[in-house]
């Protein structure tokens, strides 16, 4: 229990009795920053510098020294993981038990706080918490209730309004007084009734955990007197990507023993999106003009040849703290950096350099991450894998073919090829929501079996079902009537032509667009699953629907995924941080993907792309590799690309494979950079065309085929083979094991 030891300590030996050293084993400004005087202390914490091990010394530092008792300390971590991690490193530091120590995430210190005295707010101690999809749900509610039109104002983009205000402290009130557009203005309003729907059924959701608790601190200073007299000292890290309201709830906790210590990195906010303000953490020292100051810049992760190029990406910034890592790991294997041509071959040039590193026995595939910009990158990179059977594990997402919208998309297509498919059925027969409730698609269930016919035929007879209401007939027509429509044009039109018409007809966007925070990344699922679609335009109508078909079944078959198989780590950008790997992919380093281009038109959110990309870069230890690619199909088009600026920032004289990077932002035209030989195949091989429609070819596993189309890429044959056994495919020559026969 909070404020109480679950360990004697005076029967239990403290760290100086039995003789541990925590002052062992740290380089001087970590042991600066460990033994801090009392009052303000701000510790810059670089990639790899050891931060976690500065906290847990100081929190056992400080109870090892009597200056505080467990109880008297908070700690304030990103991550109930990060939580967990460093109670159990206290623990055996100090041996005892870290319990007392209040040690979590903003958000659990508020719900701990609102639940011992919230009541003095009018908060009851039983309240429930909404989530995102709660919130949604209700704030979706309330816009039926004022009639607004969700086609026009995206229930989404007024979530987002809500929850900036909150982030900054602003009540619904003052929200609506300040709003400056249309937009804003209805946002508040609708914030009015949604919050006292959350007050009428006892909730608070997410912001408010942080925002009701700087209010109970501002309107009761008798609570806030409190907990300043109980926290003596306060850690807290990951400063950097702190928001308004967990500001204010650390300043108000501080201001009485002013002991609060705050570890960061400003060259890593990379959360703005979230509310993160990382002036929080730069103006640290107008907030607090006696701090100390720790810069902690001896890096413990990568070799000195990848500090320096990420050094030289971050210091373009002009608004940052000026630090720079070393290492003792002088010089190291050059930034490897490399051109291709586009998604397809990036992804095989990842795959046979990363198996390149694993058959020379430098490392394990475990040790090789590849990071990328948007979750929509990893859909070319998974199929080259699945194709080599080269094992991995996507982290921060789905596999591409398991994610929702996907899954969605691909049920409708499945159905339109056969009607009768069961699961594609009710997979997406409400979907997006027809107003079919659950007793209607039951009733729906039991008329089909008891006639015998499949839930699709029973879509004809809805006039004999008297059990359903007008409405729900209504709706089930229509969803047939769209059916029908795509199916007849599938027999007619290009897939990606019924791929359109299917969205539009569907309202599939909309939907997408308005369930959750993250609809713009769904949607760009959406696309990139519709610009795969287009390899298949060259085949004739209904034959490219059943080969696409084909095809993703065999990529999405999760029997070829070991799951227990430590593979290549797929990861986000944004999801890497505090993760670290022998050997570092970064894909897509192209203009207008990274920097993505919501970020070329403001300063700030470029700045914030910068550091994602000193962020992503520091992951790596040993070697780095920066991919971009001179044309990307990407969120349903094809574009040629400009190779990032960030690159252009990196010295010559560190760089492999180099000589076509430009020294600033190459001009339109400018001749792509020459891909370097890691990237390629051991030896050079002349391209020449082998086969040609008519061929007949042996396949391995599927046996007898025909070749339909061969066509020639920048690297590589593709050829379209009819197999008698398993139907079209389509293959790239190089990798595939076929013999002309």
């Amino acid at each position: 229990m909070p404020g109480r030891l679950a360990l004697d300590l005076a029967s239990s030996p403290t760290a100086a009795e039995r003789g541990v050293d925590l002052l062992a084993g740290l380089n001087p400004p970590q042991r600066a920053a460990v033994t801090a005087d009392d009052g303000p202390l701000l510790i810059f914490a670089g990639a790899g510098s050891g931060k976690t091990r500065v906290l847990t010394h100081r929190i056992a530092w400080l109870i090892q020294q009597g200056r505080a008792e467990p109880g008297e300390i908070l700690a304030v971590t990103f991550t109930n993981k990060a939580a967990r991690e460093m109670r159990g490193r206290v623990e055996s530091l100090v041996n005892l038990s870290a319990g007392a120590i209040w040690m979590g995430t903003f958000h659990a210190i508020g719900v701990r706080i609102l639940r011992r005295d919230g009541s003095a707010d009018g908060i009851d101690r039983h309240f429930i918490i909404y989530d995102e999809a709660d919130r949604l749900a209700v704030i979706k509610r309330v816009m039926t209730e004022l009639r607004l039109d969700e086609k026009r104002y995206p229930p989404s983009g007024m979530v987002a309004l809500i929850s900036r205000a909150k982030d900054e402290v602003i009540s619904a009130e003052d929200q609506l007084k300040a709003a400056g557009t249309h937009n804003e203005e209805l946002a508040a309003q609708i914030r009015l009734r949604y919050d006292a729907f959350l007050q009428q059924n006892n909730a608070l959701d997410f912001d408010d955990l942080l925002m009701r608790t700087v209010w109970l601190f501002d309107r009761h200073p008798e609570v806030l007197e409190k907990y300043q007299k109980r926290f003596k000292y306060i850690m807290v890290d990951e400063y950097q990507d702190t928001n308004r309201a967990q500001y204010l709830m650390v300043r108000h906790l501080a201001s009485k023993h002013r002991n609060l210590a705050v570890v960061g990195d400003d060259d890593q906010s990379i959360y703005m999106f979230r509310g993160a303000d990382v002036r929080n953490i730069l103006s640290f020292e107008h907030d607090y003009p006696d701090a100390k100051i720790v810069k902690l810049e001896q890096n413990y992760r990568s070799t000195q040849m990848i500090l320096d190029a990420a050094y030289h990406v971050i210091k373009a910034n002009p608004n940052r703290a000026e630090k720079r890592l070393w290492t003792d790991r002088p010089g190291g294997p050059k930034v490897v950096v490399a051109q291709t041509y586009d998604e397809q071959e990036e992804a095989q040039a990842v795959a046979r350099e990363a198996l390149r590193l694993v058959a020379e026995g430098d490392n394990r595939l475990g040790d090789i991450a590849v990071l990328y910009r948007t979750n929509a990158q990893s859909r070319a990179l998974e199929e080259v894998l699945l194709r080599r059977g080269v094992p991995y594990r996507l982290i921060g997402g789905l596999r591409f073919y398991e994610r929702r919208e996907v899954k969605d998309v691909l049920a409708y297509l499945r159905l339109i090829a056969n009607p009768q498919e069961t699961l594609s059925f009710s997979r997406i027969i409400n979907v997006p929501r027809r107003k079919l409730g659950e007793k209607s698609l039951a009733q729906l269930g039991y008329w089909a079996d008891a006639h015998g016919m499949s839930a699709w035929d029973s879509l004809t007879r809805l006039d004999e079902m008297d059990d359903l209401t007008p409405s729900a007939k209504g709706a089930l027509g229509e969803f047939r009537d769209l059916i029908v429509e795509v199916r007849a044009a599938s027999q007619e039109r290009r897939l990606v032509e019924v791929i359109d018409l299917l969205l539009m007809r569907s309202a599939y966007e909309r939907y997408v667009k308005d369930v959750g925070s993250d609809g713009d990344e769904r949607w760009a699922n959406v696309l990139e699953l519709r610009g795969l679609a287009s390899e298949y335009d060259g085949l004739p109508p209904g034959e490219g629907l059943q080969a696409f078909l084909e095809d993703v079944a065999l990529m999405s078959d999760v029997d070829t995924m070991d799951d227990r198989t430590q593979g290549m780590t797929l990861i986000t950008l944004h999801m890497v941080k505090g993760l670290e790997f022998p050997v570092v992919f970064m894909l897509g380093m192209e203009e207008g993907l990274f920097p993505h281009s919501r970020s070329l038109d403001s300063p700030a959110g470029l700045e914030e792309e910068r550091r994602l990309a000193y962020v992503g870069m520091t992951r790596a230890k040993d070697r780095l590799y920066l991919f971009h690619a001179f044309r990307r199909h990407l969120w349903g088009s094809a574009n040629l690309n400009l190779p990032s600026r960030f690159l252009a920032d990196i010295p010559r004289e560190l760089l492999d494979g180099s000589a076509g990077i430009p020294s600033g932002i190459p001009e339109p035209g400018m001749a792509p950079a020459r891909v370097i030989e890691a990237a390629r195949p051991a030896a050079a091989v002349e391209l020449v065309q082998r086969y040609k429609p008519g061929d007949q070819v042996e396949h391995r596993s599927w046996g007898r085929g025909a070749v339909l189309k061969s066509t020639m890429t920048r690297t590589d044959e593709e050829v379209i083979v009819k197999f008698d056994k398993v139907g079209m495919k389509i293959l790239a020559v190089s990798l595939a094991p076929i013999v002309k026969v």
